[in-house]
């Protein structure tokens, strides 16, 4: 054998096809010249728990289908987008370019669907109560995921600037204002001055397609590689089975296979939701016009905006530290609810969790019936 060869482990040989075989050449010569096999071996020996809430583990895979859309769909768009031309290049995206307009509307739904696909994960793994040791790390890598995921939909809905978005981003902006000591500062530094004009389009498409994917992609590979070492987080009836009981399934060719399926489901869903419910391109944004009726910010947004409403005038600095507190809730949990099984304290949190979730769901219909 070339000194430079790699001998292939007895475990390997054991496992891989036999040596006579395309497939088991191919394989061995593959793994002479690049020795992962402890990789390769960690990989195939990954389980799942098989219980009845094994399902919602694939909402993580989901959100990350769609932004891998995102990703397609973005590079496409960023060929004919112009930022000092914003307006009539998506028009030209729109009219002009073959299934520009098919490819702008996947990009629109996927956009959406990949923020839900974010919180239904989020809390599903909140009630799984994943956020306990030792699982902390990657809980807290997971909610600043959904806050770059936001702040992501936020800066792509001004892109087009149509009076739609350019009124929408504006009233975003004024709620950031509110903001007690910064609130002016991220406004202004957001928009490039005092008011949106084009050069906050070009602060808003860098952040866009370079900062926040460079961002996301890092944040998404720590969080999988969290998720990798420590596993998935189990039911507490589960960790209670005797271990006779337990039932896994493979990853790669047992849970994952599974997931195929369904995300071929979500393709087709997104060409048809692009076909039936195409994402409009309203007239181009003018700063002197008045407001569309009843403008109103993504449905995402919806909840905060709806809650602001609820204090005006005087009381508007208990609406914005509630609007505070309640990320902060996310962020210091797993700090104060680490009993397993859960106790007194653990079940408060899961009460307070769930409120949150019925509230954050009143306030958003609360909000578009308004």
């Amino acid at each position: 054998m070339n000194d430079h060869m790699s001998p292939i482990p007895s475990e390997a040989e054991e496992r891989l096809p036999p040596a006579d075989s395309f497939s088991g050449k191919v394989s061995r010569g593959f793994l002479r010249r690049f020795p992962i096999w402890p990789v390769i071996d960690f990989i195939s020996r990954k389980k799942v728990p098989v219980h009845k809430h094994t399902h919602w583990y694939m909402w993580g895979g989901i959100a990350l289908f769609f932004f891998l859309v995102q990703i397609v769909t973005g590079i496409l768009l960023m060929v004919y987008y112009r930022p000092g031309a914003p307006w009539q290049s998506v028009q030209r995206i729109v009219m002009e370019v073959p299934f520009g307009a098919t490819i702008r509307s996947i990009h629109h739904w996927s956009a959406n669907l990949m923020v839900l696909a974010l919180f239904v994960h989020l809390f599903s793994t909140l009630f799984m109560k994943a956020y306990r040791p030792p699982r902390e790390a990657t809980w807290l890598v997971g909610v600043v995921l959904l806050a770059l995921t936001l702040v992501f939909g936020f800066s792509g809905y001004l892109l087009p600037f149509d009076d739609l978005s350019f009124f929408a981003t504006n009233v975003g902006l004024s709620e950031a204002e509110k903001i007690p000591l910064i609130g002016h500062f991220v406004a202004d530094l957001a928009r490039g001055g005092p008011k949106i004009t084009t050069d906050t389009i070009g602060r808003f498409y860098l952040l866009h397609v370079v900062v926040l994917p460079l961002l996301l992609l890092g944040l998404i590979s720590v969080h999988l590689l969290f998720v990798q070492i420590q596993s998935v987080s189990v039911p507490d009836s589960f960790d209670a089975l005797p271990e006779e009981k337990k039932k896994y399934k493979n990853f790669f060719t047992g849970f994952l296979w599974n997931e195929i399926p369904v995300w071929l489901f979500l393709g087709v869903l997104l060409v048809a939701l692009a076909a039936i419910l195409p994402r409009e391109l309203s007239p181009e944004a003018d700063a002197f016009a008045a407001a569309p009726p009843g403008i109103k910010p993504e449905w995402y947004f919806m909840a905060q905006y709806q809650l602001l409403k609820l204090f005006p005038g005087i009381l508007e600095w208990l609406g914005m530290a509630i609007m505070t507190l309640i990320p902060v809730y996310f962020v210091v949990l797993p700090l104060f609810d680490k009993a397993v099984p859960t106790d007194g304290l653990g079940r408060w949190t899961q009460r307070i969790s769930g409120f949150l979730l019925i509230l954050m769901i009143a306030l958003t219909i609360w909000g578009y019936a308004s």
